[in-house]
């Protein structure tokens, strides 16, 4: 008789079991649509890292400080020229890349710029995005893939196919440390050691 009774309580507490269990979290495509709202009110942060470029046959390898504060940006580059680094430094009108001996150059997009004096088409405007973890917000996406935490692991866009290896914890957020961005002619690998808020 115990067993039987034993038997018909497991049953209903079964049956009753979707009445007071908790509710299932978040889809990530939920968390994905949340994640891209807290991330795109961040708009003054640092961060230091290194990047390794590769152009055909040719690569650089240089330590990275991006600050970046509105749409004003300083980005110095160390190592990766004979002059021993460079820095860019720009905002919504004008760009300036000045190198280690003291020359100058001038345009009005980073693109512009690093086209006209290094010969690479490297894509800054989209990047400034893309290193926080979200798309590009002046082009469309054309294929996104998440992780299970509602995070971006693969987008193309623009031509361009970026993964993201990794992510930290940073200020509330949870933003990228190693990204990888290719293009049919540039590939560009991106590890970030130390994110910070903009001085």
């Amino acid at each position: 008789m115990r067993l039987v009774w034993l038997a018909g309580l497991s049953l209903l507490l079964t049956a009753c079991a979707p009445l007071w269990q908790p509710k299932t979290t978040e889809s990530p495509e939920q968390r994905w649509q949340q994640q891209q709202q807290e991330i795109a009110a961040l708009k003054d942060w640092r961060f230091r890292g290194r990047t390794a470029i590769t152009q055909g046959r040719e690569g650089w390898n240089a330590g990275i400080t991006w600050q970046q504060q509105g749409e004003g940006f300083d980005i110095k580059l160390s190592g990766p020229f004979s002059q021993g680094g460079a820095e860019l430094i720009g905002d919504a009108e004008q760009v300036t890349l000045t190198l280690d001996n003291g020359e100058q150059y001038s345009a009005q997009t980073p693109e512009q710029l690093l086209a006209k004096t290094l010969g690479w088409f490297l894509p800054v405007s989209a990047l400034r995005d893309w290193v926080r973890g979200v798309p590009y917000k002046d082009a469309a996406v054309d294929k996104y893939q998440l992780d299970e935490n509602g995070r971006l692991k693969t987008l193309q866009q623009a031509g361009w196919q970026v993964e993201y290896l990794r992510y930290v914890p940073f200020n509330g957020l949870v933003v990228p440390s190693k990204i990888f961005i290719k293009h049919p002619d540039l590939n560009i690998r991106l590890i970030i050691s130390d994110w910070s808020q903009a001085e």
